[in-house]
């Protein structure tokens, strides 16, 4: 499911925040945003635009540059507040469905934090899709439906790290592959240093090795992470890498949570080669629930935790999303953070 930065939505409720006169709550999907009192009623359509929407320097969107046009997650007057609700006269005439993507229309773009030097790298090729699928978990808030649909089935929980999407594998041909989130990164000749975090880890780490064996056929997804990476909000000493998905090249699908665990065991990687596992639930929850449930602190060091990841057990797809899986970002961490 592709994320739509400004949608076409319907407004669910309006709700009065606490000695505000000004202001009230609306709730659009799993989201709730702060709007002018009386601005939108219940049934209204709007345009949504999520956290992290970018809006373009346009005359109806001066209030936002102050905040370099950023939108982020806040409080006002106490109530959490995610994302904005625009009017729909805001668009051309005609006419839209709900749900739309409308990101285009308005010039509204995902905001991308600068790429830090470290990196930065060439481009090896167009990344490998069946090698390596694009990993992007979808956010509970824009999923109540799957929450339903799929209430009292069993998930494995994790905890999302903050840092940079890495994948690994190796080509018969070619060798060893080292991917970001969309490309597929050249090394050096003789896999030489390239100044490259990702390039480096594996070079220092040795990923070529733990490729072969796992049996050449399997790719590594996970999260890079430590200095120089986000901030370093967890406060590391170099870098570090945690696997998240083992895809099957030769199948193309994943590996089952368990199977991961009991491989890593098998082959003695140890204990910190996976993101941090953090049990079981049966669904039951509301998007409140578990937005609540993703506050808390990190296993990997004395800060607070980005989020959790939630994925069916068994692996399951479903008609909305795919692949039956989403994550919950702590709304504290947004606010500690400026995000």
């Amino acid at each position: 499911m592709t994320r739509k930065i400004a949608s076409i939505k319907k407004i669910l409720n309006v709700s009065p925040i606490p000695d505000a006169d000004s202001i009230e709550l609306a709730t659009i999907d799993g989201w709730q945003s702060v709007i002018k009192k009386g601005q939108f009623k219940p049934g209204d359509q709007v345009i949504f635009c999520e956290p992290d929407a970018l809006l373009p320097d346009k005359p109806e969107f001066e209030f936002m540059r102050p905040k370099k046009f950023r939108i982020k997650t806040c409080r006002l007057r106490g109530a959490l507040s995610q994302g904005i609700c625009f009017p729909m006269d805001l668009l051309p005439t005609g006419s839209y469905d709900l749900g739309e993507d409308v990101s285009e229309i308005l010039g509204i773009t995902k905001y991308e934090p600068p790429i830090p030097m470290q990196l930065r790298g060439r481009v090896r090729c167009a990344t490998n899709r069946l090698a390596v699928p694009k990993t992007d978990e979808i956010r509970v808030q824009n999923i109540p439906g799957v929450l339903s649909r799929h209430a009292n089935k069993v998930f494995n929980i994790t905890e999302k790290i903050d840092g940079t999407s890495m994948s690994v594998y190796l080509d018969p041909e070619t060798g060893l592959h080292v991917c970001s989130r969309n490309i597929d990164l050249a090394p050096d000749h003789d896999h030489k240093f390239n100044g490259t975090a990702y390039w480096d880890y594996c070079i220092q780490h040795d990923m070529e090795d733990v490729l072969k064996t796992l049996g050449g056929t399997i790719s590594l997804q996970g999260e890079l992470f430590g200095e120089g990476i986000q901030g370093n909000k967890y406060k590391l000493k170099g870098l570090h890498y945690r696997v998240y998905n083992f895809w099957d090249m030769t199948n193309h699908c994943y590996l089952e949570q368990e199977v991961m665990k009991d491989t890593v065991e098998a082959f003695g990687l140890g204990q910190d080669f996976l993101v941090p596992q953090l049990g079981q639930i049966t669904l039951n929850h509301s998007v409140s629930d578990l937005l609540s449930m993703a506050t808390g602190k990190s296993t990997i060091s004395d800060v607070l935790r980005e989020g959790l990841v939630f994925r069916s057990i068994p692996e399951q797809t479903d008609f909305e999303i795919g692949r039956l899986s989403f994550k919950a970002i702590s709304p504290e961490f947004l606010l500690k953070h400026g995000e």
